[in-house]
C-alpha cells in the first residue's frame, strides 16, 4: 500500500457477500483498491469494532434499513476516509450505480401489471436509491446505458455522474489453443455442432426463453447442427413447454452453477444473453476477453463494447426479425477468437482500477501511491 496523507481508510459497502454480480464487484474493488489504500468491506453479518453488522436477516426492506441505519450511524463520511457504495441506502462519498435504477427496473419486469403494488420493497428501494444518490459526490455508473436511466430519473444529478466499465481478470479469462472439440470433451459436452452458451443467474430475466427460440431458428429454419449449454442457478420450468414443443429437448444442457467458467467461455461458440435488463453483464465481457462472441440486447449495458467483429446487439422488442439478424450474424460470423478477444484488451481490472484511483485523485487530491 503507497503512502497517502490524504485518504487513510477506504469503506466498500454492499449488503450482501453471495455471488451476485454486485456482490462480486464489491469484492473485486475491494481487492484492487486495498494494493494502494487501508480498505475495510462492510457487509450485513460481518464484525466491525466488535459489533456484527445488522441487515442479514428478514424481509428485503427491513435489512436494507437496518444496515443502513447502522452504517450512518458509524458516521464513516469525514475527513481523511472514504466511503465507497455499491449499496442503496448509506450515505457514501461514490456510489457506484450497478444495480441501474429501480423504478425503471420494476416498470420494465412488470410492465402495466401491478403486481409490484403488493411488495413492500418496491416502494422502499427509490427511498433509499435517492437518499444515496443525493449523499454522494460521485456517481458512476458501470454503463452509459445507466447513466442515461439515471438522467431521465435524476436529471438534477446528472452533474454528477460518469461512466467505468467493470474489468475482467486477465489471468482468468483469456484466449486458448487448444480446439473447441477437445475442450467440450474435457467438459463432458457434444464435440461436434455449434455451442450456444448462456451463462447467469435468473432465467426470466436474462431471456433462456429468447435464447431456446434463437435455438429453434438455428436447427429449424438454419438446418444446423447446434445446442444450448445453460450455466447458472434458477428455475427453467417457464421454459419446459417451449423446449418440448420445439423438439429441443436433448439440445439443451443444463449443468446448475460451474466452477472455471471460463473453460465454457473458450469452448462455446457464442455467448447468448438476450436479457430483459442488464446494467452491465460481467458475463458477456468475460466471454469476449476468452475469446467468444456475443449476442445480448441493446438492454445490456455491455451492448456498448459490441461491434460487428466480436458480437450482435438485438433490439429489446425480440421480434421476428431480430431472431432472423441473430441466426444469420451466427451462420456467417468467423472472426479468430484472438480478435475477439483484442476488442476487450482494455478493459482489465487494472483499467477499472486506475479509472477509480484517478476519481479519487481529483476529489480528494490523492491517487493511492
Amino acid at each position: 500500500m503507497g503512502n497517502n496523507s490524504q485518504i487513510r481508510k477506504i469503506f466498500v459497502l454492499r449488503r450482501n457477500s453471495g455471488q451476485g454480480g454486485a456482490e462480486k464487484s464489491a469484492e473485486r474493488l475491494a481487492s484492487q483498491l486495498s494494493r494502494y489504500y487501508s480498505v475495510e468491506r462492510m457487509w450485513a453479518g460481518n464484525p466491525y469494532r466488535g459489533i456484527v453488522i445488522p441487515g442479514s436477516s428478514g424481509p428485503p426492506w427491513w435489512r436494507s434499513w437496518r444496515y443502513t441505519r447502522h452504517i450512518d450511524g458509524l458516521g464513516l463520511v469525514r475527513k481523511g476516509q472514504l466511503v465507497l457504495s455499491l449499496e442503496y441506502g448509506p450515505d457514501c462519498d461514490i456510489y457506484r450505480a450497478g444495480d441501474g435504477v429501480h423504478r425503471l427496473n420494476v416498470l420494465r419486469r412488470y410492465g402495466k401489471r401491478k403486481g409490484w403494488m403488493l411488495n413492500p420493497w418496491h416502494w422502499f428501494a427509490p427511498r433509499q436509491e435517492r437518499k444515496c444518490l443525493e449523499s454522494a459526490k460521485v456517481i458512476v455508473a458501470n454503463s452509459n446505458l445507466v447513466e442515461r436511466l439515471l438522467h431521465t430519473e435524476y436529471p438534477h444529478l446528472a452533474h454528477k455522474t460518469t461512466t467505468i466499465y467493470n474489468g475482467f481478470d486477465p489471468s482468468i479469462y483469456k484466449t486458448t489453443d487448444r480446439p473447441r472439440s477437445q475442450l467440450r470433451e474435457a467438459l463432458g459436452l457434444p464435440s461436434d455442432g455449434l455451442m450456444l452458451l448462456l451463462s447467469g443467474h435468473s432465467f426470466v430475466r436474462k431471456g433462456l426463453h429468447h435464447a431456446i427460440t434463437l435455438l429453434d431458428r438455428l436447427v429449424h429454419d438454419a438446418g444446423k447442427e447446434a445446442f444450448l449449454v445453460v450455466a447458472g442457478k434458477g428455475d427453467a420450468g417457464f421454459v419446459a413447454e417451449q423446449i418440448k414443443k420445439a423438439g429441443l429437448t436433448r439440445r439443451i444442457h443444463f449443468l446448475g452453477s460451474v466452477s472455471g467458467i471460463d473453460r465454457y467461455y473458450q469452448a462455446a461458440d457464442f455467448m447468448v444473453l438476450p436479457t430483459r435488463e442488464d446494467p452491465f453483464s460481467n458475463a458477456c465481457l468475460e466471454a469476449l476477453a476468452c475469446g467468444c462472441p456475443v449476442i445480448t440486447s441493446d438492454q445490456n449495458g455491455a451492448a456498448e463494447i459490441l461491434d460487428e467483429t466480436n458480437g450482435m446487439v438485438m433490439g429489446s422488442r425480440f421480434d421476428e426479425a431480430d431472431f432472423v439478424r441473430a441466426a444469420g450474424f451466427i451462420c456467417h460470423f468467423h472472426e479468430n477468437p484472438r480478435v475477439v478477444a483484442g476488442t476487450v484488451s482494455h478493459l482489465t481490472q487494472a483499467d477499472e482500477i486506475l479509472a477509480y484511483r484517478n476519481l479519487i485523485g481529483r476529489l480528494f487530491g490523492a491517487s493511492g501511491g
